[in-house]
């Protein structure tokens, strides 16, 4: 039987740049749990299938700013730090817990002291420190296309002047070069946000051939919001025919060459959604639960009504029976979406998939085992084929074009989630030190010896400052405060040495910030400034 369509994995990853700046609970440690509950079981997942010679083709990204975390020596080291400081957590709570002799909670300690013990080894005996290195592995066996994405993770559709966008891009595009050693072809816009014009100008100058935007950038409507909720409607009829289905297809950007794919919004909702979404299942570890001595977590969702003190212990064996019920529904779901598609277009659809790689394992313990299930189901089916993007355009070019409105996957489709009234100021900051920096570009050229360093420095801490994580922190309240204190730290760094270099100044002040900033923040330092 010809397969009917085809089902596009993306996974997503970022992590602020926070080398040197926090540690817990905001800072460093948002990498090293990423490293030990996402970033090695999957790579540990992908290898394995690349051995074996079976399994899915799927499309990464890593943002830059991570990128250049996890290749550098400092943030190697303490992520090792980490793991051994967690593996002595739960041996604490282990004989704590045998002294009592809870059996159940020392079981579930035991099971974390391994947990950690066998991240350390893999970290350092099987990938020798070296993550970037898989996955540049992966990507040259054919198994991984790799995306290139903003340097910083930048929320391009904001940035006041198009040459911010085009530095952005750039610099992100050279990275997927360095660390992965390919030459993308597709892109991942931070946010998915996009508007028209010199987004894909910058992308076209790359070479790079599509991009992912939302749901309803091309199934139009109104907004989805399937991080808090699902539509009515969607809640119905999971799985049958719904506008969305706009999306099942690539699209032509009207008046470009670029190829535009949408997120399927209903795969979409069995992995976000809180009311169908699968992590919220009763059996599946509670993220949110830590033991007030260590921070481990013992305990299950139970109920997502309940609160913290009605919590029941975690049951390993029942979440992964959960997690393989919900693999099987989702090859199901997958397939009567694709093959009610066929049916009624009479085309090889496609449902892509994009995800944040850290759902997986991170904040959704079991996520790697189910996405492992979910993909093993898909690539046994008969009728449904699971390939990259990349691959399936060469198949499948696009055949309809369409013209995108600005669009983001944030709350509506829109912007607010980054400009409000809580982050307007931050825009009016990054407006104002765009000017300071392509006065700073028009002489770079002409600097050498120490004003030529703070020169680069200050387009690094350009660059920092146009992370989208700051408004993004403001606006949840998820850690504001760090926000706010990390978005002005940039700012007065990137002023400062400004100023100094453009004024060939090298007073105390200036050096001072010059070494205090270089050594936070070493990121981008192979990228010649002046050539861009």
């Amino acid at each position: 039987m010809d397969h009917i369509g085809t089902f596009s994995l993306v996974l997503h990853s970022h992590i602020p740049y926070c080398r040197r700046s926090g540690v817990w609970p905001f800072g460093e440690e948002w990498v090293f749990e990423a490293v030990v509950e996402t970033y090695i079981p999957i790579l540990d997942w992908l290898l394995n299938c690349h051995e074996k010679g079976v399994g899915p083709n799927v499309t990464l990204s890593f943002s830059p700013v991570l990128a250049e975390q996890l290749a550098d020596a400092y943030m190697k080291s303490r992520i090792v730090e980490y793991m051994d400081a967690r593996a002595n957590a739960a041996r604490a709570d282990l004989m704590r817990h045998e002294l009592v002799h809870d059996d159940r909670l020392a079981r579930l300690s035991r099971k974390y002291v391994e947990y950690y013990e066998n991240a350390k080894k893999r970290f350092i005996d099987y990938y020798d420190g070296d993550l970037l290195g898989a996955i540049a592995k992966l990507a040259a066996s054919g198994r991984v296309e790799v995306l290139a994405t903003s340097a910083s993770h930048a929320y391009l559709p904001l940035l006041p002047q198009e040459s911010r966008i085009r530095t952005q891009i750039r610099v992100g595009y050279e990275a997927c070069q360095r660390h992965f050693g390919v030459l993308p072809k597709g892109a991942w816009l931070p946010e998915c946000g996009y508007k028209p014009g010199a987004i894909e100008r910058a992308l076209e100058e790359c070479g790079i051939e599509y991009f992912i935007v939302d749901t309803p950038a091309i199934a139009g409507g109104g907004p989805r919001n399937l991080y808090g909720g699902v539509p009515e409607a969607l809640r119905r009829n999971i799985g049958a025919g719904l506008p969305s289905m706009a999306t099942l297809m690539p699209y032509r950007l009207r008046g470009s060459k670029m190829a535009v794919f949408g997120r399927d919004e209903v795969t979409a909702a069995q992995v976000w959604s809180r009311d169908v979404g699968y992590p919220g299942d009763g059996n599946y570890l509670e993220f949110h639960k830590r033991d007030d001595s260590s921070g481990l977590r013992y305990w299950r969702v139970t109920n997502k009504l309940l609160d913290f003190g009605q919590k029941q212990l975690y049951d390993p064996e029942a979440a992964l029976a959960s997690a393989r019920t919900h693999a099987q529904h989702f090859a199901g779901v997958v397939e009567e979406r694709l093959g009610g598609y066929a049916e009624r277009t009479g085309r090889h659809g496609i449902i892509v998939a994009p995800y944040d790689m850290e759902l997986f394992g991170h904040w959704w313990h079991e996520g790697v085992d189910w996405l492992s299930l979910a993909m093993d189901a898909l690539c046994a089916s008969n009728r449904v084929e699971c390939g990259t993007l990349g691959s399936y355009l060469k198949l499948h070019p696009p055949v309809d074009e369409l013209e995108l409105p600005e669009c983001s996957w944030g709350h509506g489709g829109r912007h607010g989630v980054w400009f409000n009234s809580e982050t307007e100021w931050m825009w009016q900051e990054i407006e104002r030190a765009t000017a300071i920096g392509r006065e700073l570009e028009g002489v770079i050229g002409g600097l050498d010896g120490v004003h030529k360093i703070m020169a680069d420095q200050a387009l690094r801490e350009l660059m920092l400052l146009e992370a989208s994580d700051w408004p993004f922190l403001v606006t949840t309240g998820q850690a504001g405060g760090y926000a706010r204190d990390r978005f002005a730290q940039h700012l007065s760094d990137f002023e400062v040495l400004a100023q100094a270099a453009m004024a060939r100044e090298t007073d105390l002040r200036s050096l001072e910030v010059l070494e205090a900033s270089s050594s936070r923040d070493s990121v981008f330092t192979w990228i010649d400034w002046g050539s861009l």
